[in-house]
C-alpha cells in the first residue's frame, strides 16, 4: 500500500510541475510600455475606488491604510516601476536563470518530496489535525494589524521605493506612492519633498497629486492661505468637481469669511457626495452653520 501510494505522490508531483515549469520555460509575452501603462491606470483606478469608499464611509481609515500598503505593494512586487530601455538584456538573464533553475526543481523536487515523507511520514500525527467525519474544524480568526506593524510595513515602502526612485528619479508614479506614506507616517516635511519632486515630473497636470500636496503644505504652514490656495485652484481648474479640492476650498473661504464662495463650494461637494455619507453629514452641518452667518 505505501509503495503505490509513493507511486502516485510522485506522479502528482510531476503532474503539479508540469502546470508551474511549461509556462515558466515558455517565453512569455514581452514587457513593455503598454503593460506598464495598463498596470498603473489599474492601480490608480483601485485607489481611486479605496478613496472613493472612505469618502462614504463604507471603508475605515485603518482598512484603508491597509488596502492602500497592500496596493502599493503590489505595485512595487509587479516590477512595471523599473521597466526603462536596459530591461531587455537584464531580462535574458533573468530567462536563462529561471531556465536553469526549472530544470534543477524539476530533477530535484520530486525525490525531495518522497525523501521528506520518508523522513517524517508513518506517523498518526500527520493527520492528527484532521477534523472526524462530517465535521469542520473552527476557522481561526484573523488578527488586525496593530499601529506598530502596519508602521512597519510602511516603512519598508518607503525604502523600496527610495531605491526605485535612486535608478530612476523621473517616476511619477514613485514620488506620488512615496508622498501618500510618508504622510500616513506624519513625515510631513518629506512627503512635501515627494510630492514636489512628483509636480515637477508631471503631477501638475492631476488634481490628485495637487490636493495632496496642498494638504501636506497645509499641515507645514499652519494653513490653507498661500501655496496651498494656488494648488487647491489649479487642482480645480483641471477637475471642478474634485471631492478633496472642493473641500479644501471651502474651508479656506470659510476661514478667509468668504461665506458665500464656501457656500458654494460646500454646496457642490454636497451635489457628489452619497447622500447618507458621514462627509455628506458634516457638510450638511458646515451648510446650516453658514445659514446663521
Amino acid at each position: 500500500m505505501n509503495g503505490v501510494f509513493l507511486l502516485l505522490a510522485l506522479g502528482l508531483c510531476l503532474l503539479a510541475l508540469a502546470f508551474v515549469l511549461i509556462p515558466l520555460l515558455r517565453e512569455p509575452p514581452g514587457t513593455g510600455p503598454d503593460r506598464r501603462e495598463m498596470v498603473l491606470i489599474v492601480h490608480r483606478d483601485r485607489m481611486a475606488e479605496l478613496d472613493q469608499d472612505l469618502a462614504a464611509g463604507s471603508l475605515s481609515k485603518e482598512r484603508h491604510a491597509r488596502a492602500l500598503a497592500d496596493l502599493e505593494r503590489e505595485l512595487l512586487d509587479s516590477g512595471v516601476l523599473e521597466i526603462g530601455p536596459n530591461t531587455g538584456l537584464a531580462h535574458r538573464g533573468q530567462r536563462r536563470l529561471a531556465q536553469v533553475a526549472a530544470l534543477a526543481s524539476m530533477a530535484l523536487l520530486p525525490f525531495l518530496a518522497v525523501g521528506t515523507y520518508l523522513s517524517v511520514g508513518y506517523s498518526d500525527e500527520v493527520f492528527a489535525a484532521r477534523a472526524p467525519a462530517g465535521q469542520t474544524l473552527p476557522a481561526q480568526p484573523q488578527a488586525e494589524p496593530s499601529d506598530e506593524e502596519m508602521t512597519r510595513e510602511f516603512t519598508r515602502l518607503v525604502e523600496g521605493l527610495q531605491v526605485r526612485l535612486a535608478q530612476d528619479p523621473a517616476d511619477l508614479e514613485s514620488w506620488v506612492l512615496l508622498g501618500r506614506t510618508l504622510t500616513y507616517l506624519d513625515e510631513f516635511e518629506a512627503a512635501g519633498r515627494a510630492f514636489g519632486e512628483a509636480l515637477r515630473h508631471g503631477g501638475d497636470r492631476d488634481p490628485e497629486v495637487l490636493v495632496r500636496y496642498a494638504d501636506v503644505l497645509a499641515e507645514l504652514e499652519g494653513g490653507l492661505a498661500g501655496e496651498p490656495a494656488a494648488l487647491i485652484e489649479q487642482a480645480l481648474a483641471i477637475d471642478p468637481d474634485h471631492p478633496q479640492g472642493l473641500w479644501l476650498a471651502g474651508t479656506l473661504a470659510y476661514q478667509q469669511e468668504a461665506v458665500d464662495e464656501a457656500r458654494n463650494y460646500w454646496g457642490r461637494l454636497l451635489a457628489i457626495l452619497p447622500a447618507e455619507s458621514p462627509e455628506a453629514e458634516v457638510i450638511r452641518g458646515n451648510l446650516a452653520e453658514l445659514t446663521l452667518r
